[in-house]
């Protein structure tokens, strides 16, 4: 089988072509972030309020690195797991319109959660039309969080519109609230199994995308939580009413490190096996890119220089060793 990309014929043998993924949920400026906590919590608000210590190592030192250079590297994640599109649970930010490593939802409406927002219905009422509106909820496993979702009903924010992300406390009556306003859930299995002790069980009728949720709670990437997940629907496009792209992925299989990501009908990563068919001008734009537990690929930004840049002592992408 060959491809051909920027003119260039790749012989891709060996190897499956897929739709790019979509990380349906993640906080693209936490990427560097060590994981924290000692759960499980009974909520995510005890998660925060326990983890959240600024001045202190190691988030004091993580926040010194520049918004800009911690956003390029979540982007960096999510490409080695050959996620092609990701929703950023957090500011639309201008960079994500310049030459970042992956796709960024960018029609969407969001609000944190209950807990940390007393603006949520105007938010909600802000959101376009055409476009979800994200919000945290039932994070936990308490009565509040349970709760959750019929106070989001109350208020008026609950509705085709609604993307609920985590769901865990979600009870029968609960899900059955979400399934009469035809609203829809976004989960993050190993996010919430660690702060949390469980995840959310969707029931089939319900429209589900996967999420890796930020290195905060979750090491690792898209491609740990496909193989940690058995429910593997497909409904992350429709939910964040994405328009049809053409990017794509080859990869071994499924859950394995692709060896080549297209987005935009542009090369963004490829293996060094399939770096041999680039010619010489094209292959100066790529840069070698390691981290620990994965195979060491080329991606179209300096590398060297980002590291410079970070100032880390330790770099870690995801709680993963940046590799020399």
């Amino acid at each position: 089988m060959k491809r051909t990309v920027e003119g260039v014929e790749f012989d891709l043998e060996g190897l499956s072509i897929y739709p790019g993924h979509i990380n349906a949920h993640d906080h693209l400026d936490f990427a560097l972030f060590p994981r924290l906590g000692n759960g499980p919590y009974p909520n995510a608000t005890a998660w925060a309020r326990d983890i959240y210590h600024p001045d202190q190592s190691p988030i004091f030192e993580h926040l010194q690195v520049p918004k800009h250079l911690r956003l390029l590297w979540g982007g960096l994640r999510n490409l080695l797991a050959g996620v092609t599109t990701v929703s950023h649970h957090n500011p639309y930010e201008p960079l994500f319109d310049e030459d970042f490593p992956v796709r960024v939802v960018k029609n969407y409406g969001w609000a944190h959660s209950l807990a940390f927002d007393d603006n949520l219905q105007a938010r909600f009422m802000a959101t376009p039309a055409d476009a979800p509106f994200l919000i945290h909820a039932a994070e936990g496993t308490d009565a509040t969080s349970t709760e959750e979702v019929f106070v989001l009903d109350r208020l008026g924010v609950l509705n085709a519109r609604t993307v609920l992300v985590h769901a865990v406390a979600l009870n029968d009556k609960g899900w059955q609230l979400v399934r009469d306003r035809k609203a829809s859930v976004i989960t993050c299995p190993r996010s919430n199994i660690f702060t949390l002790g469980r995840t959310a069980s969707v029931p089939t009728d319900i429209p589900v995308g996967l999420g890796t949720d930020s290195p905060l709670t979750t090491e690792g990437d898209f491609l740990d939580e496909l193989r940690g997940t058995t429910d593997l629907r497909h409904d992350a496009a429709l939910i964040l009413r994405l328009p049809q792209t053409e990017d794509y992925i080859a990869a071994p299989g499924l859950a394995q490190q692709p060896e080549l990501v297209v987005i935009h009908n542009r090369l963004h990563l490829v293996s060094p096996r399939l770096a041999t068919m680039l010619p010489a001008e094209l292959r100066t734009e790529f840069s070698s890119l390691h981290i620990e537990a994965r195979e060491p690929v080329l991606v179209r930004w300096n590398i060297p220089q980002l590291i410079a840049q970070t100032g880390l002592q330790t770099i870690r992408l995801a709680g993963r060793l940046l590799m020399p």
